[in-house]
């Protein structure tokens, strides 16, 4: 009988989770796998109907109250930033709302568990308190003052999954725990299209202010000879700002917006179609989040994956992409600088889209997953 493997997260968007999935996949040919995650709400609707996943349900009156609260919470907090600049509020919906009823659903699971993996802090609390000693799968990286980050028992981490050296340190400068640096990315299969064929550029993920797609978008605004397509959920504000602000641009078709989900061998197929893909952040999120400043983005190894160079803000954790010559790196997000780093990557293109290769082989992560699952079935 195979051992059973409960994976626990508090997001509802594990379709947007690449590590989690190819986890999943990786470790359900020797265990009985199930992902415990919430029912997608925000960011997207979609399911993933391929895996065993349970899908946990928020009550909505609930749910609409913790809203309203960090909503007014947050406003006032701005205010209170300027008098106290390094105060945060931490969003008591996730922080607070969700892992009480994760809480209860693992309670009910405790006897149907051999090995948990807790995604992030605050699940790896829960799942502490429910098993004791458990593996930590870390994707995002709340500041080291979230106190879940305070709260969570490093003595009973029996492993831990990251995406790269700078990451453990951050977390766990004062433990050797049993480490396993895994990256983001997909297991590498080169694109089957030709460079040749290849037009138009492309952003992948997530449609947000906070990843500074207004900016990218302003591009396309002055240089109306380029196209663009988001592809990706999002926030609806931003969307509904995109469709007011940019309304000519999406009337021409300069702009195309695609919300249409694809699962992640399809998606690089599909990304595998353009010539230049993007991958900002704001600034401001930049300076203030650790997490940001050190981001393994998903997408940008997805686009590594498809061949794809990459423009992309100038952050410690894409130094890799200007190492490895599969992008360029800008420092601000003017029209101008955007238009120099797309004549820089034209200049040289095939020599670009071959370094893309080399890094997503490199990263591939059928071949940094399986000493972890070795790790697993020896435990």
């Amino acid at each position: 009988m195979k051992k059973r493997i409960l994976i626990v997260t508090l997001n509802d968007y594990v379709i947007y989770q690449p590590t989690i999935l190819n986890l999943y996949d990786a470790l359900s040919p020797d265990f009985d796998v199930t992902v415990i995650s919430f029912q997608p709400q925000f960011a997207t609707k979609q399911k993933d109907s391929q895996r065993n996943i349970i899908y946990l349900q928020t009550n909505s009156w609930m749910s609409q109250f913790y809203q309203k609260f960090d909503f007014v919470m947050s406003k006032l907090a701005k205010a209170r930033k300027k008098f106290s600049p390094g105060y945060i509020y931490y969003n008591q919906y996730y922080h607070t709302y969700l892992p009480s009823i994760l809480k209860a659903a693992l309670q009910k699971q405790k006897s149907n568990a051999d090995i948990v993996i807790a995604v992030d802090f605050p699940a790896l609390y829960v799942a502490q308190s429910i098993f004791g000693p458990v593996h930590f799968l870390s994707l995002e990286i709340d500041n080291n003052t979230n106190r879940y980050y305070r709260l969570v028992d490093p003595a009973k981490v029996k492993s831990v999954v990251v995406q790269s050296q700078v990451r453990y340190d951050y977390l766990f400068p004062k433990h050797l725990l049993r480490t396993f640096i895994i990256p983001n990315a997909p297991v590498f299969i080169p694109a089957i299209k030709s460079s040749a064929e290849r037009k138009d550029f492309i952003w992948a993920g997530a449609i947000d202010r906070r990843l500074a797609v207004i900016e990218c978008i302003e591009f396309f605004n002055r240089y109306p000879q380029y196209k663009l397509i988001l592809k990706g959920g999002g926030d609806k504000k931003t969307q509904r700002l995109i469709s007011e602000k940019y309304h000519d641009l999406i009337r021409t078709e300069r702009i195309v917006i695609d919300r249409i989900y694809l699962p992640e061998g399809t998606f690089i197929e599909f990304l595998s179609s353009f010539r230049i893909g993007f991958c900002f952040y704001a600034w401001g999120l930049i300076h203030d989040s650790f997490n940001y400043q050190t981001a393994p983005s998903g997408k940008m190894l997805m686009y590594m994956a498809a061949g794809i160079p990459v423009i992309a803000c100038r952050i410690p954790g894409f130094t890799f992409i200007q190492e490895a010559g599969a992008g360029v790196l800008i420092d601000d997000y003017e029209p101008d600088t955007i238009f120099r780093a797309v004549q820089q990557i034209g200049a040289e293109y095939e020599r670009y889209v071959a370094a893309c290769y080399k890094v997503a082989a490199d990263n591939s992560i059928d071949k940094h997953i399986s000493p972890y699952v070795k790790f697993l079935k020896e435990e």
